[in-house]
């Protein structure tokens, strides 16, 4: 018998069609997709809509704490007097406060031009604490002579400004209040003195604290 080329190759074609079309379908059959004709599938997405759903939803928790201070300390402190008033150049002293606030640091400055006299400056409160004060100058916080005339010792009280803190003071607020006490030597403009002082340290510090927590 004599079979002609052209009709061979045709039917072989044909037969690999239904090949690949019957190992298509089974495909389909197996994975439980149905089809249209034609329909591209892009599984990009739907792992992606996988990947989305095991997210975790998280949400910020703010907590105030109110933590009572209190701490007293002594040390020196270094006066820089000039014809207008007096600065203090350094105040370092040690002691015992709330949380570690072992040890105290600060400058300020002020008139001298009355018995009393409003002051202001800046210091921190050393330690675990770490909170940084600014002393507030008002008719509440002032440095106050007993006598007219050095050498007298001077009575200070004031209000201090709770700027921020650290460790387990972070995020603190709030004010303190102080009194203490130290003696001046002379008031001769261009003088320095180192003099000892004796500080207390009272008042309520407010705590926030905001942590992010799975819902």
């Amino acid at each position: 018998m004599k079979i002609r080329t052209n009709s061979l190759k045709a039917v072989t074609e044909v037969s690999a069609r239904k090949l690949v079309a019957m190992g298509t379908l089974g495909l389909v059959a197996t994975l439980g997709i149905a089809s249209p004709a034609g329909a591209v599938h892009a599984t990009a997405p739907a792992a992606h809509a996988t990947l989305a759903s095991h997210a975790t939803a998280t949400k910020k928790v703010t907590k105030i704490t109110h933590v009572a201070f209190k701490g007293t300390y002594t040390g020196t402190m270094a006066l820089l007097w000039s014809s207008t008033g007096v600065q203090a150049t350094s105040v370092s002293g040690h002691g015992t406060g709330t949380y570690g606030a072992n040890t105290v640091r600060g400058l300020g400055g002020g008139s001298a031009a009355n018995s009393c006299d409003p002051f202001s400056g800046s210091g921190s409160l050393v330690g675990a604490s770490g909170l940084k004060l600014s002393i507030v100058s008002s008719t509440k916080t002032q440095a106050c002579a007993v006598n007219s005339a050095a050498p007298t010792p001077v009575t200070v009280n004031g209000v201090a400004k709770i700027v921020s803190g650290t460790g387990k003071f972070k995020g603190a607020t709030g004010t303190l209040t102080f009194k203490g006490s130290f003696s001046i030597q002379a008031t001769t403009a261009g003088s320095t003195e180192n003099d000892a002082f004796n500080a207390t340290l009272t008042g309520v510090v407010t705590i926030k604290t905001v942590t992010t927590v799975k819902k």
